[in-house]
């Protein structure tokens, strides 16, 4: 029984002094995080409705100007974050989590996320260097357009200025 106390108390001391130590390192951070095997998209927040370019490459648009990798494809739009693909209506959410690769469009799954952005990039060089002059396939999301048409059509997207989609 004496043994026992003897470790207790020797266990609380190392415990106490690594709290102290330690507790002056962390400066009273907390971080709680509950896994329930579901990923949960953050918010997607966005000012104004993003310009969606098209890839010619992996045959999907691509959002340029935010700071998020969503794409369209077949009526819907697709955000890439943290290793999780999910999809939605529209292009501010709300996101479902895509449950396996396979159930991805082919655009998306036959690429990585890193070669997508690649394309991006090129393709967005493109778009900034022509400006208004641009030629290549674009329009301007809306937020609900959520439409269930199947292959590229844009309809239910903004028209450009001349009347035309673009």
């Amino acid at each position: 029984m004496k043994h026992t106390a003897k470790r207790l108390t020797t266990c609380m001391a190392i415990l106490t002094l690594l709290i102290t130590i330690t507790g002056s390192q962390a400066m009273g951070e907390v971080n709680v995080n509950i896994n329930i095997g579901i990923p949960v998209a953050p918010a997607v927040v966005v000012e104004a409705p993003p310009e969606m370019i098209f890839l010619s490459q992996p045959g999907i648009y691509v959002a340029i100007g935010i700071p998020y990798s969503i794409f369209f494809i077949s009526g819907r739009y697709y955000y890439y974050h943290n290793d999780h693909w999910y999809w939605a209506n529209g292009y501010g959410g709300p996101w479902a989590h895509v449950k396996h690769h396979k159930y991805l469009p082919p655009g998306l799954r036959k690429y990585k996320i890193h070669e997508l952005h690649t394309f991006r990039d090129r393709e967005f060089n493109v778009y900034r260097e022509h400006g208004p002059r641009y030629k290549g396939k674009h329009f301007v999301a809306e937020k609900d357009h959520g439409h269930k048409s199947k292959g590229h059509s844009e309809k239910g997207h903004k028209k450009n200025g001349k009347g035309k989609r673009d």
